[in-house]
């Protein structure tokens, strides 16, 4: 079955292997279409960054093979290549566990998603991960989606012959956003310079709110026409333009905003303060005197983002499991780390305290009618690297579960392994 261990010493056969199946260059011409896009717009560098981290770590790893010949094993220090090489090994020996059929089925998946879908690349290393952690705690699995048996990612099979079916979702941060950051990029590409221009010669902040009535437009067109905009809302210019595509409204902050600290260290909880907006996409700019121009986008629309996760896992529930064993559902949540899933479990419902949004959506899960099946739903935080003992480096993450032990589908001793968390 696929590893559960990453052996930097041997990790030359998967590697070779990997790149045999796939083909370097299907990678290198992915790195080489990203970096196209950000030398044409910098302020995208960071996103494609992030989106294509596997992408961009087979790149390196390629060159570093390249290079020297081997894999040094400093190289488990950096995140970004552990969890590439981990993706590598895993893949790799799945692919050498199943039956040429499945095999060629999953690296024709890794080639399309490398290509042209990084979502699905992390959707396939959240499957892997879960994979991991079941046969870490002693179940056998099962990849049935490969040769198209069914439509769910994972069986679980026990030593006392009970199944279980595993569905692994990847909920990415913009789902039910009505402004998707990758929209931006264009429209900070166009107004950015102008800023800059702005704040250079500026001796006071200055705070441009841009608010559409829904959905930020993905039209070119009508991003350009909203940078237009924003710079005559500047020069003072504006003159009652349409408020059916963006009002754009600028003003100065106020001391207040600063408050408690009054730090003109500008962080993450700032932006907030000053906006009014609570995790809004945002372009920053300072000048040398420390003046700035903050640029914050919304929609007039509330953002749907944990009716999307539930829709989504309702989604999966009905009609990627079967219905006819227990059944789990593991949804990987983008860009949470460990102590934030920490704090919102230890938010957890008392006999005084509103339901947090995980127990929620989990509730209402296992609570629906159709959804007997699930015996639990489970919420995972990013992996990050895990304490380096006796030259080893471990991946750990954490699992905010609900169990379902009314299901009809709940087995006497059911354990999937995981643990309470703890703040």
């Amino acid at each position: 079955m696929i590893d559960t261990q990453l052996n930097l010493l041997d990790f030359d056969r998967p590697f070779a292997r990997f790149s045999e199946l796939i083909g370097a260059h299907v990678w290198r011409s992915r790195v080489r279409l990203i970096r196209q896009a950000v030398a044409g717009n910098p302020y995208a560098e960071g996103y494609l960054t992030k989106e294509n981290e596997l992408c961009l770590a087979l790149e390196e790893l390629t060159d570093i093979s390249e290079r020297m010949g081997r894999f040094p094993l400093t190289l488990r220090k950096k995140r970004h290549l552990f969890f590439a090489m981990a993706f590598v090994a895993q893949a790799v020996s799945l692919y050498e566990a199943v039956d040429e059929l499945s095999g060629n089925q999953l690296f024709r998946r890794i080639v399309g998603a490398i290509k042209n879908d990084p979502e699905d690349v992390r959707a396939l290393q959240v499957e892997l991960i879960v994979a991991t952690h079941f046969l870490r705690v002693g179940f056998k699995v099962v990849f049935p989606d490969l040769n198209g048996d069914e439509r769910f990612d994972l069986l679980l099979r026990a030593d006392d012959g009970r199944e279980v079916e595993v569905e692994c979702k990847f909920l990415s941060k913009d789902k039910g956003r009505k402004v998707h950051y990758r929209d931006l990029l264009d429209l900070y590409k166009d107004v950015a310079p102008f800023l800059r221009s702005y704040i250079s010669a500026s001796s006071t902040d200055l705070v441009i709110e841009v608010v559409v009535p829904d959905r930020f437009p993905s039209d070119l067109r009508l991003k350009k026409e909203i940078a237009k905009r924003i710079r005559d809302a500047v020069e003072g210019q504006q003159s009652a333009p349409d408020e059916s595509l963006a009002r754009i409204l600028t003003r100065r902050p106020s001391p207040l905003d600063f408050q408690p600290s009054g730090k003109r260290d500008v962080d993450r909880a700032i932006f907030d303060e000053i906006s009014g907006t609570n995790n809004k996409p945002v372009l920053f700019l300072r000048n040398a005197k420390g003046c700035f121009v903050l640029l914050v986008v919304a929609s007039d629309k509330r953002d749907s983002i944990f009716e999307s996760m539930y829709k989504t896992l309702s989604r999966a529930a009905s009609c990627q499991l079967t219905h006819a064993r227990p059944a789990i559902i593991a949804a990987a949540l983008d860009d949470v780390r460990v102590p934030q899933l920490v704090r919102v479990a230890a938010s957890e419902a008392g006999p005084d305290v509103a339901a947090n949004t995980l127990q929620v959506i989990a509730s209402r899960l296992m609570a629906a009618r159709h959804n007997e099946h699930l015996v639990s739903v489970c919420f995972l935080s990013e992996s990050e690297l895990g304490v380096r003992t006796a030259g080893q480096t471990g991946s750990e993450g954490s699992v905010y579960y609900f169990n379902n032990e009314d299901s009809p589908y709940w087995g006497s001793g059911f354990d999937f392994g995981f643990s309470k968390l703890r703040a």
